[in-house]
């Protein structure tokens, strides 16, 4: 999946968590600019999505956050993400 990962918690996950992982992958991977910006994880639990990683600049997180909570069954997102010179994606494998 390219730079992003996706997971849920297995012990709680739902079908529902699943497609949702899957519809945030799909979503997610589709936009030209995230891919080439960023490094993320992303947790879903119960509809809830914790994203964790890198992005490249301001912009490129606040595109995410928009694109993630945009996606139908997204019940709220919980982001820690730490914004990085281009330079230094580099340096943590992005």
């Amino acid at each position: 999946m390219g730079r992003f990962a996706f997971w849920h918690r297995f012990s709680k996950a739902t079908r529902a968590d699943r497609r949702l992982a899957r519809r945030l992958a799909r979503r997610i991977e589709a936009d030209r600019a995230l891919a080439e910006a960023t490094s993320v994880h992303v947790y879903v639990l119960e509809g809830h999505v914790t994203l964790y990683g890198f992005v490249r600049g301001e912009a490129a997180r606040r595109r995410l956050l928009d694109v993630v909570q945009s996606v139908s069954g997204v019940r709220s997102v919980e982001a820690s993400l730490q914004v990085l010179p281009a330079e230094e994606l580099e340096l943590v494998g992005a």
